[in-house]
């Protein structure tokens, strides 16, 4: 009975922790929605932000839980493309994929990418609950969040749902 009380308590701690350490913890769900290929859903995005979003706090995550396994090399691959399509310069482009290089895991069903930004231009990813690590590039994270935010995208209609406008 003690053995069961203890592990109670200390598991108790550690979802208390976890929980506590999300970086989502203070943000507001905008909306989600579901990025598919043919007959395949890709993954599900989420999009994040402060409570005060126009005004101090600009924070905003976009958390991505994947459906499929996919590489490194192919997630950083489909990225460029989509700097590409958004017309950045190449030498942007190079300059941000360089550290997504040594950041980014490969992915497999269930595992979640988070991109969270603040007002300093700080961007920093997490798998999971995890920090991979962050870029300072002012430029980075609304260069990365314009993959699916600009009125540019591939994909308007998750632009719509992630900024929830669909109807």
């Amino acid at each position: 009975m003690k053995l069961f009380i203890t592990t109670t308590i200390i598991s108790t701690f550690v979802f208390a922790a976890s929980v506590y350490s999300s970086p989502l913890k203070e943000l507001n769900k905008i909306g989600q929605g579901e990025m598919q290929y043919l007959f395949w859903t890709l993954y599900t995005a989420e999009l994040y932000r402060g409570t005060n979003f126009q005004e101090e706090d600009q924070s905003q995550a976009l958390r991505i839980i994947y459906e499929k396994s996919i590489s490194k090399d192919a997630l950083i691959e489909a990225t460029a493309q989509q700097w590409e399509h958004l017309n950045y310069p190449q030498e942007d482009i190079d300059r941000w994929i360089e550290p997504l290089q040594s950041l980014w895991p490969n992915v497999k069903p269930g595992d979640a990418l988070i991109l969270k930004t603040d007002k300093t231009g700080v961007s920093q990813f997490y798998f999971g609950d995890q920090s991979l690590g962050k870029i300072q590039d002012p430029e980075f994270g609304d260069a990365f969040l314009s993959i699916w935010l600009s009125q540019n995208t591939t994909e308007p209609e998750l632009r719509q749902q992630l900024l929830g406008l669909a109807k």
